[in-house]
């Protein structure tokens, strides 16, 4: 009767947001396919948060929490990849990510402005307010390469140049006379 009412696979999709939380790949995994992403990320604060922290604040959680989010699990000691978007280990597989449900599914977080505040709030110590719209812009990895990618999909859709036509042979015995 349990397994009419309750699926195996249905238990698997309960246990696995669990699950995800451990399963963190690193930045570097990220890198491979891409690197655009990973290039403003590595120039980023997020990528340097652990190197702002004094030697007592490195030993503050409430510190950790935000300056190095997922080292409990094994990830880099920073603000990295699968801080904003989700442990990786289920949906980094170059075929997973291929299909963009697919990705989420496995895992995949596609950030807002909810997951900026879950830092960047108002208990945390800043200058001024934080306007995620505003400080969004400047991590923007996803620009570029979503229009690279599209100008190679209308390359691609495009029909093909028509070939010049062939210039005719030349004849020795035509060479060097008018």
């Amino acid at each position: 009767m349990f397994r009419r009412v309750f699926p195996p696979c249905l238990s698997l999709l309960l246990v696995a947001p669990c699950v995800r939380a451990a399963d963190h790949v690193g930045a570097e995994s990220c890198r491979s396919c891409h690197p655009h992403a990973y290039e403003v990320w590595s120039a980023s604060r997020h990528a340097r948060s652990l190197d702002t922290l004094s030697r007592d604040q490195r030993r503050d959680a409430r510190c950790l929490q935000c300056h190095a989010r997922d080292v409990q699990q094994g990830a880099d000691g920073s603000v990295g990849c699968e801080s904003c978007h989700g442990a990786g280990g289920y949906y980094w597989p170059d075929y997973v990510m291929r299909d963009a449900e697919l990705a989420k599914a496995a895992g995949l977080v596609v950030p807002d402005a909810k997951t900026c505040l879950q830092c960047h709030d108002a208990s945390s110590p800043a200058v001024g307010p934080f306007d995620p719209a505003a400080k969004m812009k400047l991590i923007d990895h996803w620009t570029r390469p979503r229009e690279e990618r599209a100008k190679r999909a209308a390359e691609a859709r495009a029909p093909a140049p028509a070939k010049p036509a062939a210039e005719p042979a030349s004849d020795a015995r035509t060479r060097g006379t008018r």
